[in-house]
């Protein structure tokens, strides 16, 4: 096989903007286009993101020269049946699309996102009867539901769990954000080569800082961006900016986001930052587009991640971290999952101990105490998503995998 002349990449997230994975894949596909790579992203579910924000208003669209398209709805409908429409149309029409690309010979790289049984089923079938390439990206390993009876939580993970187990080692190639996922496909799945880690993908151009202004003049505010639950930390976060507040009366917590669904988290982070004692000294944005969170990021002058333990943090890499770093801001952060391989305390960021209050809280004084300290790490850390992140730097990376890919037999 020579050169690639197609990639089909399908994401059932969102896309080009609405969250993380959106991110990711805007910025993957984004660099390979620089890199000549005939790339195409095709969405066969509508996007949802909650409330109306970052909705896609056009069924076709392209960015950064890379074009996308919706197979069926743009946006997630709302009503039950067209749901359930949007479910299954979502399975069909991708099909219909591939076999359409390789009986024309218009096909080679099948790129697909965080698959579930079914789809990665439907995928590994396609691949196999028409010889192409298939790479499955695979951000994070999800926990089990903690519950007894059956649910849709349930079966989505049992769905995932298989498809995982038994079903992602017939693809050709792997995209991965940390050695727990690689050391998974190694060990569990016995794979041995076309894995590729890629920690994040980032443009730091969208986060650079305009005169922003503080966001509360005369106040040190930490900022939190994210989907604000407890297995990413806000709690712990909350509790330790009350015992800061003791000491420290000039700072200020500011947490941006919520569910991405119409439910909302921020009542009850609400009362537990009153139960704390410090709900007068939080801002809660709740859920806000993609294009005003360099601002919000922007307008703090500490941001922090305080992830807890548990797989959700072994297997996946905060996809915000890099944003943070883009910012240029010093940054506290929890030593889980890769975070120990990649930084070094008070080189990259300060790196305290996950579910340890006191530990954050020294953290945050460190940072609060030492400006020159907090200048060099984030300086040390902006210099580091320069290199590992930056998808432009990533990008060379990324095609030489997907060129190794194709001149290979498995």
């Amino acid at each position: 096989m020579g050169e690639i002349r197609k990639t089909i990449f399908i994401s059932y997230s969102n896309f080009p903007f609405g969250g993380a994975m959106a991110n990711f894949s805007r910025n993957l596909v984004s660099g390979l286009a620089i890199y000549n790579h005939n790339i195409e992203v095709v969405l066969p579910t509508g996007n949802s993101y909650g409330n109306g924000i970052d909705f896609n208003l056009s069924r076709r669209g392209i960015i950064n020269g890379v074009h996308y398209r919706h197979l069926g709805y743009i946006n997630h409908p709302k009503s039950y049946i067209g749901k359930i429409i949007d479910n299954i149309s979502g399975l069909i029409l991708p099909l219909i699309l591939l076999i359409k690309k390789a009986l024309k010979n218009d096909l080679d790289n099948i790129i697909i996102c965080d698959p579930d049984f079914v789809k990665t089923l439907l995928y590994v079938i396609t691949k196999s009867v028409f010889q192409k390439k298939l790479i499955i990206i695979l951000p994070e390993f999800y926990e089990k539901p903690k519950t007894r009876f059956i649910s849709l939580s349930l079966i989505k993970w049992y769905s995932f769990y298989y498809g995982l187990k038994y079903l992602v080692k017939y693809a050709d190639g792997y995209i991965v954000l940390t050695n727990y996922m690689k050391v998974y496909l190694t060990d569990k799945l016995k794979i041995i080569k076309g894995i590729l880690i890629v920690p994040n993908l980032i443009d730091p151009k969208k986060f650079e800082s305009h005169n922003v202004t503080p966001y509360i003049i005369n106040k040190i505010t930490i900022g939190y961006t994210g989907t604000p639950t407890k297995k990413d930390g806000v709690l712990d976060l909350i509790k330790s900016f009350s015992i800061l507040c003791r000491t420290h009366k000039n700072i200020h917590l500011l947490i941006i986001g919520d569910l991405t669904n119409n439910k909302s988290l921020i009542p009850s982070l609400k009362e537990f930052a009153l139960n704390e004692g410090v709900l007068e000294n939080i801002s809660f944005t709740g859920l806000v587009s993609h294009t005003r969170i360099p601002d919000l990021l922007n307008s703090c002058q500490i941001l922090a991640l305080t992830r807890p333990n548990g797989i959700f943090a072994e297997a996946g890499f905060p996809t915000k971290l890099s944003e943070y770093f883009a910012c240029k801001k010093p940054v506290l952060l929890t030593s889980t999952g890769d975070i120990p391989k990649h930084f070094k305390n008070e080189e990259h960021a300060i790196i305290v101990e996950p579910e340890n209050i006191n530990s954050m809280v020294s953290g945050f004084e460190l940072l609060l105490n030492n400006k020159e300290l907090a200048d060099r790490i984030s300086e040390n850390g902006y210099n580091w998503m320069e290199q590992n992140t930056n998808y432009i730097k990533v990008a060379p990376l990324i095609s030489r995998f997907l060129n190794n890919l194709a001149l290979t037999h498995r």
